[in-house]
């Protein structure tokens, strides 16, 4: 990457911008302190290239939920853990509000209605697993070492919405993908590649393992954008 092209000033900008944020570093540092690996990932990264604001800040970890709350509860004003079955847990301090999640995959079986949560070991594997490539972005904390092993960095300067691996592999692991797919289209004006579209028109009828609440709650941010 040239050190003057878009995206190595994206990364540039993304890395500055985490760097001036007190809260996550510190966050981070505590992490690193326990002797786990910390970092930011998927929407706030994509936010912080678009110059988007950011609402929620998600972090990704290789601790366990357990080893999660050990670290936060000293540190955080108020911690819940009502999301812990699927590995995340929610801390604030002050107005600093967080989401930790441990690596992990969540796969839909062919005819269940909630998704298996398996825990992983590394970014890379919990990366892969993500909806888009857009959202597949991370960066190493307090290191702000920046990973994008599947180009969602020039994805959004093409404008484009890929998934990090075949298309079907991924609607099939999460069919609500699908929604999705249309949803960012909505939210940034951006156009699904042709291999999306395919696998989600062919797929279609995958969506009705999902459940209500969620295929709702995706149409409705479909419709907000």
């Amino acid at each position: 990457m040239n050190n003057s092209s878009p995206q190595a000033i994206a990364v540039a900008s993304v890395t500055a911008a985490l760097n001036q944020m007190s809260d996550v570093m510190e966050l981070a540092q505590l992490f690193q302190n326990g002797g786990f690996e910390f970092a930011i990932v998927g929407g706030p990264v994509r936010d912080l290239i678009l110059n988007r604001d950011i609402s929620d800040l998600d972090f990704t970890t290789n601790a366990n939920p357990d080893q999660i709350l050990n670290l936060v509860k000293p540190w955080a004003d108020k911690v819940w853990d009502v999301g812990i079955a699927f590995g995340t847990v929610g801390a604030r301090r002050k107005d600093f509000q967080v989401e930790i999640t441990t690596y992990r995959s969540e796969v839909y079986s062919e005819e269940s209605r909630k998704p298996e949560v398996s825990f992983g070991t590394t970014l890379e594997d919990d990366l892969v697993r993500r909806d888009f490539t857009i959202n597949a972005m991370a960066v190493r904390l307090p290191e702000l070492t920046f990973v994008d092993p599947f180009g969602g960095v020039e994805d959004l300067s093409r404008r484009v919405i890929r998934t990090p691996r075949e298309p079907e592999l991924s609607f099939s692991d999460d069919p609500l993908r699908m929604m999705r797919a249309a949803r960012f289209a909505s939210q940034l004006g951006f156009t699904p590649v042709v291999d999306v579209l395919l696998a989600a028109t062919e797929m279609s009828e995958r969506i009705n393992i999902v459940s209500a609440e969620r295929v709702r709650d995706e149409f409705s941010k479909l419709i907000m954008g």
